[in-house]
């Protein structure tokens, strides 16, 4: 049995390329390692990104918003200041995902989504809202360190399919 995949068309997705190298921040969900590779692809990154891998993406790296979970913020921030040595890291891309089971194991059922339009604009809110308080936490760590960042947040769904979170433009 051979696997076939389509062409994912990715909504909303006009910004600035990449300056030069990348950190991906993505979650642990094994179903979309296939498609966050193909849409690395896509934005001409092949062999041009580190991957953390948090689980909850924004929200791990956040720490979870708890307690027994801070040191993923630490960890997370110490791994961006070796990439940025060792790979002159330009730009952060936050890689949320639709169905997060970390979501819900985080926040309990307020992290739990359905698939109704409005249960989908709820999740897009909170994924919205925590790669927000990251983006947030990077900027200041860039002007900290004196060393500029740009990033942009995405939301894939099961299918692969993306659309940019954030709404920066430049």
């Amino acid at each position: 049995m051979s696997i076939v995949r389509t062409t994912v068309d990715y909504q909303n997705l006009s910004y600035a390329p990449p300056r030069g190298n990348v950190l991906l921040l993505g979650c642990m969900d094994l179903r979309l390692l296939d498609e966050t590779l193909a849409f690395m692809n896509r934005d001409n990154l092949t062999n041009r990104y580190d991957h953390v891998i948090l689980a909850g993406a924004a929200l791990g790296a956040l720490g979870g918003l708890r307690p027994e979970h801070g040191h993923w913020r630490k960890t997370f921030f110490d791994h961006l200041e070796v990439a940025v040595a060792l790979h002159s890291i330009q730009d952060v891309y936050i890689m949320e995902h639709r169905a997060c089971g970390a979501y819900g194991k985080f926040l309990g059922t307020y992290g739990q989504f359905g698939d109704t339009p409005e249960e989908l604009a709820r999740e897009t809110a909170a994924h919205r809202k925590y790669a927000g308080l990251l983006t947030a936490e990077l900027a200041k760590w860039s002007e900290e360190q004196k060393y500029p960042l740009r990033v942009r947040s995405f939301l894939m769904d099961l299918r692969g399919g993306v659309m940019l979170l954030d709404d920066a433009t430049a």
